[in-house]
C-alpha cells in the first residue's frame, strides 16, 4: 500500500508498505479520506513533538470502510462506512478512571505514536470504530471526531438559551462552532475572522455578525453592537492576541473558552480584578471525551455542511504541498482532505 511517512521535522516520504493484519480486537480500514489538521502541520514543523513516534503515518481525522476483522471483533462487519476515534487511552490513569480519557496521561494516539490516515489502509482497534450509514461521504466522515471536539466544548460551555455569543476563528473549528451555535436559541452570533473567503463562510452558515478584526476596532463593534459584553465568547482561534483582546469583552457572568490551541510558549496579559468583579469564567476544552457517537448523530442528520467545510481534495502524492496550502492558501481553502486513491 502507498504511505506517506513522517520520519522527522520537515520530512515526509512517500513509500510502500505491506497492508497490516488486523490482530485480535482490531479492524483493518481500508482508507477514504483523511484531513489535514493544524496539529499535523505542527507536527511537520517539529513544533510538536510529545506522543509522536517516527517513523509515522500522521493523520487522525479519519475516515473509511472496513476491510477485515481480526479476532474477538463483532461491533463491525466488512463493508461498514466508518469514522475513527484515534485517541486510546491507557485506562488505568486518575483521569481515565474518572471517566476523562480525553486527559489520559499515558494516551497512545493513531497519527501521532501509531500509524494514522495518510495511507491507503489502517488498523485501528475496532471499539475506536463509529459507524456512519453509507450514504454520508468521507467529507462527513473526517470531520467526525473535530465535531466531537468541539460538542465536548459546548456542553462544558453550558450555553443557555436567549444568550449571545462570540467565536474567534472561522477556520474548521469555528465553522463548526458557528453551526452548534448558530443553530442554537441565542439573541446574537457574532464571529471575527481576519480571512475574507472564511467571512462570507461564516455569515453564510450562521454568524448573525462577521466582524474583521484586521479592518475593524473589534471591540468598539462588539460594544456598538452588545454595550453590556458577550454572554459566551470561544476562542478557535488559537491567536493569543485574540484571546487577550476579546477577555474583556465577556459579560458580567459570562465565559470565555480557550479552545483553540495556542502555541506553548505565548503568554497574555489579564486583569485579575476585572474578572473578579464581573464574575466571570475563563474554562478551557480539550478533545472528545466519547462525543464520536453524538458526532455521528449530527452529521447524518445532515445538520452539519460538511461540503462548505471541506473545501478541497488532494492526493497522498501531495500531502506536503497540503501543509503549505495550510499555511499559506486560508484565502482559498477551510479544511483539506488527502484521499489515498486519487
Amino acid at each position: 500500500m502507498k504511505a506517506a511517512i513522517f520520519t522527522g521535522p520537515g520530512r515526509i516520504t512517500l513509500d510502500e508498505k505491506p497492508v497490516p493484519d488486523p490482530g485480535p480486537g482490531q479492524a483493518l480500514v481500508r482508507l477514504s479520506g483523511c484531513g489535514v489538521c493544524g496539529t499535523d502541520v505542527h507536527i511537520f514543523h517539529g513544533d510538536l513533538t510529545e506522543g509522536i513516534t517516527p517513523p509515522v503515518v500522521l493523520g487522525h481525522e479519519i475516515a473509511g470502510l472496513v476491510e477485515r476483522v481480526g479476532p474477538g471483533v463483532d461491533n463491525v462487519r466488512v463493508g461498514d462506512n466508518v469514522a475513527v476515534d484515534p485517541l486510546i487511552a491507557c485506562g488505568r490513569c486518575e483521569d481515565c478512571h474518572a471517566g476523562r480519557p480525553n486527559l489520559c496521561r499515558r494516551p497512545t494516539t493513531v497519527g501521532y505514536a501509531v500509524d494514522g490516515g495518510f495511507a491507503q489502509y489502517a488498523c485501528v482497534p475496532a471499539t475506536h470504530l463509529y459507524k456512519l450509514k453509507p450514504s454520508v461521504p468521507p467529507k462527513g466522515g473526517i470531520l467526525v471526531e473535530t465535531l466531537a471536539c468541539v460538542l465536548h466544548g459546548y456542553d462544558r460551555l453550558g450555553f443557555q438559551a436567549g444568550c449571545s455569543a462570540m467565536i474567534l476563528g472561522a477556520g474548521t473549528v469555528g465553522l463548526l462552532w458557528n453551526q452548534l451555535l448558530g443553530r442554537s436559541p441565542r439573541t446574537l452570533l457574532i464571529q471575527s475572522e481576519p480571512v475574507a473567503f472564511r467571512r462570507k463562510l461564516a455569515g453564510e452558515l450562521g454568524a448573525d455578525v462577521v466582524i474583521d478584526p484586521g479592518g475593524e476596532d473589534v471591540a468598539a463593534r462588539v460594544g456598538e453592537l452588545a454595550p453590556d459584553g458577550i454572554d459566551y465568547i470561544v476562542d478557535a482561534s488559537g491567536n493569543p492576541d485574540a484571546l487577550a483582546q476579546a477577555i474583556p469583552l465577556v459579560k458580567r457572568h459570562g465565559t470565555f473558552m480557550i479552545f483553540g490551541v495556542c502555541p506553548k510558549q505565548a503568554k497574555i496579559s489579564i486583569n485579575p480584578h476585572d474578572i473578579y468583579q464581573a464574575e466571570a469564567k475563563i474554562i478551557a476544552s480539550k478533545m472528545p471525551p466519547l462525543t464520536l457517537g453524538r458526532s455521528v448523530e449530527l452529521i447524518e442528520a445532515g445538520l452539519i455542511d460538511y461540503e462548505r467545510i471541506v473545501t478541497t481534495t488532494l492526493s497522498l502524492e501531495s500531502l506536503p504541498e497540503a501543509v503549505g496550502l495550510f499555511e499559506q492558501a486560508r484565502d482559498r481553502h477551510v479544511k483539506m482532505m488527502i484521499d489515498p486513491w486519487e
